[in-house]
């Protein structure tokens, strides 16, 4: 019985001549792996915006857990405060407490700090927060050229008081976030609209909370 072989290689000529369509597949595979990868990047951060936003907003209307000072007590947010005082980058929540001699200690204030996001400070009784937090963004400051990655673009329009009662107190407070992350820095030849479109995103979160027992003030 005769058997057949089959000894036909390739040849080098054959070899060199596929290797640009191997080069090409491998860059094409590449690009799309980098494409990806960065717009996986982007949605998650978009993502964290939303949610950071949204919490902020829920901080600031029911109050904030501090370890070791608020834990297991009524918190000091806009829903249940007997007094607020809005001023042009800040909010001073004071809560309705039974102690009128405790009253000046209770008292949270949410503010504006220098990089454009949300800090609170304040003071639970006799025991005062051992520090500032930062409620906006969750994640650790980080700077992209000489701008917080998240910010807050109109830290001088968040709060507003949109209703008061037949006595000209306030009952009822607006809140609007404007919350930008960036990707990436500005290239030099791009425009501002080029900028905004490519290397940033923005959402606006608006609500309005109802103050029954509070007594709005302006600074």
């Amino acid at each position: 019985m005769k058997i057949l072989k089959n000894n036909k290689g390739y040849s080098l000529i054959e070899i060199l001549a596929g290797l640009p369509l191997v080069t090409l597949v491998f860059v094409i595979f590449g690009i799309g792996i980098i494409h990806f990868t960065t717009t996986f990047q982007e949605v998650k951060l978009y993502t964290q915006l939303q949610q950071d936003l949204f919490d902020a907003i829920e901080i600031m209307r029911h109050g904030y857990m501090y370890e070791n000072v608020t834990d297991d007590e009524g918190l000091i947010g806009l829903s249940t405060a007997k007094k607020v005082v809005i001023g042009s980058s800040s909010i001073k929540v004071t809560p309705l407490v039974l102690n009128l001699d405790l009253e000046s200690n209770y008292w949270v204030t949410y503010a504006i700090n220098d990089n454009s996001q949300i800090e609170i400070n304040g003071s639970y009784g006799l025991t005062p927060f051992p520090e500032r937090r930062v409620i906006f963004p969750s994640s650790p400051t980080k700077y992209i050229g000489n701008q917080a990655q998240f910010r807050i673009t109109n830290p001088n329009q968040i709060w507003r008081v949109v209703h008061t009662d037949f006595e000209g107190n306030a009952t009822m407070v607006k809140i609007k976030l404007v919350g930008q992350v960036r990707f990436r820095e500005k290239q030099p030849r791009q425009s501002n609209e080029d900028d905004i479109r490519k290397n940033v995103r923005t959402i606006t979160y608006e609500t309005a909370v109802y103050l029954g027992n509070s007594h709005a003030a302006s600074e």
